[in-house]
C-alpha cells in the first residue's frame, strides 16, 4: 500500500480532534504571553492597569483644564457657567482568544500548499464609562463664595517659589490696608507697596509663613528672621506700613506675627487678613482674558477690572480666530474664537495650576460623592 493510500485511510475525525488539541494548546500559550501578539501598547493583565490609569488620568486632567478655562472665559463675557465633577470611572476589559486550523481529506495533491496548519488571534475590547455629576446647590454656592481659609492661604504662600503677586490675589485687606478689585488703582497703592517690601524679604529668605498645631487647633504666623543688619530698614518700613511698632526690629531676634482672619487695624503685633473667595479669584482671572476686537466693539465682554490686573504678567489668556499653531497647555472654543494658554508661558501655567487647585478643592467640598474609582479586570 503506497503512502497516498495510507493517508486516505486515516479517520478524518481523529485528524480533526488532533488539530483541535494543538489549537487549544496554542491558544493557552497565546494567553500566557499575549503581549507578543497585541504589541507593546496593548498589553493585558497587570500591564493594562499601568496603561489604563495613565490614559484615563490624562483625559480627566485635560477635561478639567478645559472646564476651568471655559469658566474663566465665560466670566469675562459675563455669562453664567456650570461645572461637572467626575463621579466614577469604570473600564471593562474583555479578551477573546481565537485559534483556527485547516486540514485536508483525500489525496495530498488536492490541497498541498493551500492550507494554513494553525492560525492564532486575540481580540481586545475595552468599554469605558465615565460618570459626571453637576455641581450645584446651596452647599456648592457656600463653598465657592466663602473666603479661602488661613490653612490654604499659608500653604500657598509658603511654597518655595510662589509668584510675588499671589498675596495680592488671595488677600483683600491686611491690617486695614485695602486691596480692592475694582476702583482707582491708587486705593490699593499702600497695600501693594507692603507686598513689594515683603517680597524683598522673601527673596532673601528672611520671611517665612508657618503653621503649628495647638490644643485649640492650628495657629498661623509670619516669621521675619535673619534680616539684620542688611534689611533692617526694609523690615522697619514694612512694620510701619502695617501699623506695627518699628521697635520690633530694634534687636536681632525673630519677629513672629500671628495671622488671623479679621478685619481692620491691629492693637498688638499681629496680622489681620481678609481673604478672597474662589468666585473672586475667577473674576480676577477673567480680567486676563484677551477679548477679540469684534466682541469688544459689540460690548459682548463684561467690564474689565479698573487699573492693572492683580495677576499682572503672571496670567495671559490669548485669543485667536483659529486653533493655535504653537503648542498649548489648554485651549477652548467660545463664540467662534479659540482662547488658550501657550505651553511655553511658564508664569501663566503656574497661575492657572494654582487656580485649578483651588477650584478643584471647592468642587470636591461642594459635591457629595464617593471617591472616583477606575476598575480594570486583570483576568
Amino acid at each position: 500500500m503506497n503512502v497516498a493510500t495510507r493517508e486516505g485511510l486515516i479517520d478524518p475525525t481523529r485528524r480533526a480532534t488532533g488539530a483541535a488539541r494543538v489549537a487549544a494548546a496554542a491558544a493557552i500559550l497565546c494567553l500566557s504571553g499575549c503581549g507578543r501578539f497585541l504589541g507593546p501598547r496593548a498589553t493585558l493583565g497587570p500591564g493594562s492597569i499601568v496603561r489604563g490609569r495613565e490614559l484615563y488620568n490624562q483625559v480627566i486632567s485635560d477635561t478639567n483644564n478645559e472646564q476651568t478655562l471655559e469658566l474663566i472665559v465665560r466670566a469675562r463675557y459675563g455669562e453664567p457657567w456650570g461645572l461637572l465633577s467626575v463621579a466614577s470611572v469604570t473600564a471593562n476589559v474583555r479578551t477573546t482568544a481565537l485559534a483556527n486550523s485547516q486540514f485536508g481529506v483525500g489525496p495530498t495533491a488536492n490541497y498541498q500548499g493551500n492550507l494554513v496548519p494553525l492560525s492564532l488571534g486575540l481580540a481586545y475590547e475595552e468599554n469605558p464609562t465615565i460618570a459626571y455629576s453637576p455641581v450645584q446647590g446651596e452647599r456648592y454656592a457656600k463653598n465657592i463664595l466663602s473666603p479661602i481659609g488661613l490653612d490654604m492661604l499659608v500653604l500657598l504662600l509658603s511654597m518655595e517659589h510662589p509668584p510675588h503677586e499671589l498675596l495680592s490675589v488671595l488677600v483683600r485687606q491686611m491690617n486695614g490696608l485695602q486691596n480692592r478689585m475694582y476702583g482707582p488703582a491708587h486705593t490699593g497703592a499702600a497695600f501693594h507697596d507692603s507686598v513689594v517690601l515683603l517680597s524683598r524679604l522673601e527673596d532673601a529668605g528672611q520671611a517665612t509663613w508657618t503653621s503649628t498645631s495647638t490644643k485649640d487647633g492650628a495657629a498661623f504666623a509670619l516669621v521675619i528672621h535673619d534680616y539684620a543688619p542688611a534689611n533692617r530698614n526694609v523690615v522697619r518700613e514694612l512694620l510701619q506700613r502695617w501699623g506695627l511698632p518699628t521697635s520690633l526690629a530694634a534687636g536681632n531676634g525673630d519677629i513672629v506675627l500671628p495671622v488671623n482672619l479679621a478685619v481692620g487695624r491691629v492693637t498688638k503685633p499681629e496680622l489681620n487678613v481678609q481673604t478672597r473667595s474662589v468666585y473672586d479669584l475667577i473674576e480676577i482671572a477673567a480680567s486676563a482674558v484677551e477679548v477679540p476686537p469684534e466682541d469688544a466693539a459689540l460690548g459682548l465682554a463684561g467690564p474689565a477690572l479698573a487699573g492693572p490686573s492683580p495677576f499682572r504678567d503672571n496670567l495671559k489668556i490669548q485669543s485667536s480666530p483659529s486653533y493655535p499653531s504653537t503648542p498649548v497647555l489648554v485651549a477652548v472654543r467660545h463664540r467662534g474664537y479659540w482662547f488658550y494658554i501657550p505651553a511655553d508661558d511658564g508664569p501663566s501655567k503656574l497661575t492657572f495650576r494654582l487656580l485649578q487647585t483651588l477650584i478643584g478643592m471647592r468642587l470636591v467640598e461642594g459635591t457629595p460623592q464617593t471617591i472616583p474609582t477606575l476598575t480594570i479586570p486583570v483576568r
